[in-house]
């Protein structure tokens, strides 16, 4: 199979992984809100924050180290890999044990202890993951990776459903996060023929740890860049505000894993096996970015126009406030769909260290601004993230173009047809929101808005672009051959 087929076959199953998981999430979200209580999902969500660090600290980059490792005749790169992971998820499993107390303490959360020692066997859980996770994605076996999202997400959501409707409160989103892990331990040792020896000397454990040093820190500086945002929106705007963040940060993340990081899971691999031809890597960036803007673009445009009737929709009208969050945050959609393929672009040529520093510009702005906004409003909040993503989108373009030898021209080219015609889906929806669906009801309003914008966004980019339209058509009709 060519490299190009095993790039479109990984993404569809990223996609049907990934959609999988996110819609499942979303339906078992939902639910739970009517069932469990704020302090539930309090509680839970605190726990759960620190298990989410561990596993960037228990992975330490090293997944994408596998997947880079194009020397497959030996596994010492594997066999090094697993050992490392192991080690650090032992670690982090005796420090949760360890620690919970004085953390149930420290933040003042009653049943938080307890959370953390049943969670403390998630971060070994994702450790022994991990190795064989990166074998998975090296050699494009994003279905295996897809089937296992989706039995965890549903077998695991199901659980956590019944777990809450008997009463077992936050203990069911905790028990739901251990039964996921597990299901996606048990099934990803099932899809790699693989299996560890042990043979790794120290010398080699060290030059893993190396390699993988930097994609950790800047993932880690990632994942804290929210944490904080958290920390601050809720220490100036209270609790109740911070609640309303959480909920427009779910729903757009959801079009980030509907859209964009189907795409993102397999460019990492296709950049890898491209790292040495610049012409090529050129290529292949822009054909991703391009995708990602198809589908990206009209969907943050879409949100941005009928935002707040969905979250009214889904979640009632005590959330009106997530609604008018998420559209703003949905400015940031173009910035994000360029954003997040730079950094796999680095991790795959051996650059990791960029990103890094582009992590502690991003962190050190972000934190800045969100200091300042919140002494006004959510709203300034959410404008301050939509700046800081525009703000790095620009440096990464000077660094494409200086480091890479990208031409910006070509990028900005490759995503104006998907921009402008979502540009004017956005238009046309808007305007029909403010008449002809103005009295329709909350439902029929989304329905109609979503089968309008689509239609609208389609017949325009085919007749305002036949030539890109014709481009997409044709690459469509060679991968089927």
């Amino acid at each position: 199979m060519t490299l190009t087929k095993q790039i479109l076959n990984g993404s569809i199953w990223s996609l049907i992984g990934n959609s999988s998981y996110q819609a499942s999430g979303l339906i078992i979200f939902v639910i739970l809100s009517h069932i469990l209580t704020p302090i539930d999902f309090g509680t839970a969500a605190l726990a759960i924050v620190f298990v989410e660090l561990s596993n960037v600290i228990v992975r330490y980059g090293l997944v994408e180290v596998v997947v880079r490792n194009t020397k497959t005749n030996d596994d010492i790169i594997e066999n090094s890999t697993f050992i490392a992971t192991l080690l650090l998820g032992l670690i982090t499993c005796f420090l949760f044990v360890i620690l919970s107390s004085y953390l149930e303490l420290v933040f003042d959360a009653p049943g938080l202890a307890i959370s953390l020692q049943i969670l403390s066997v998630v971060p070994l859980m994702q450790a022994l993951s991990s190795t064989p996770e990166g074998i998975l994605r090296r050699e494009f076996k994003f279905k295996a990776l897809a089937i296992r999202l989706l039995c965890s997400a549903v077998f695991s959501g199901a659980v956590a459903i019944y777990l809450a409707y008997h009463d077992f409160g936050f203990y069911s989103l905790i028990i739901q996060k251990v039964i996921s892990t597990a299901i996606l331990l048990f099934l990803v040792w099932r899809s790699v023929k693989w299996r560890p020896s042990f043979n790794a000397s120290y010398l080699n454990l060290i030059d893993i740890l190396k390699q993988g040093q930097p994609i950790l820190l800047s993932s880690l500086i990632g994942k804290s860049i929210f944490r904080f945002i958290e920390l601050i929106v809720g220490y100036f705007l209270g609790v109740a505000v911070l609640g309303h963040l959480k909920i427009a940060s779910k729903l757009l993340d959801a079009i980030v894993q509907f859209t964009i990081k189907p795409i993102v899971d397999v460019s990492f691999s296709a950049f890898a096996n491209l790292k040495d031809s610049p012409i090529k890597l050129e290529e292949c960036y822009l054909n991703f970015i391009n995708t990602a803007a198809l589908f990206s673009f009209p969907a943050f445009i879409g949100a941005l126009v009928i935002g707040s009737d969905i979250v009214n929709l889904i979640f009632g009208k005590q959330w009106e406030i997530s609604g008018v969050i998420f559209s703003i945050l949905c400015l940031g959609g173009v910035s994000a769909s360029l954003n997040y393929f730079f950094s796999q672009l680095c991790h795959a040529s051996h650059n990791s260290h960029i990103p890094f520093r582009i992590r502690i510009i991003e962190f050190i702005v972000i934190i800045t601004l969100v200091s300042i906004s919140s002494q006004f409003s959510i709203y300034y909040v959410a404008y301050a993230n939509v700046v800081v993503a525009t703000l790095i989108s620009f440096i990464m373009l000077l660094i494409l173009n200086r480091k890479f030898s990208f031409s910006v021209a070509r990028i900005i080219k490759s995503i104006t047809p998907s921009f402008v015609s979502a540009l004017f889906m956005g238009g046309v929806v808007y305007i029909c929101l403010q008449t002809s669906l103005n009295t329709f009801e909350p439902l029929i309003k989304v329905i109609v808005s979503v089968g309008v914008g689509c239609g609208v966004y389609a017949l325009f980019y085919r007749f305002v672009f036949p030539k890109k339209t014709s481009e997409i058509i044709l690459n469509i009709k060679k991968l089927r051959k």
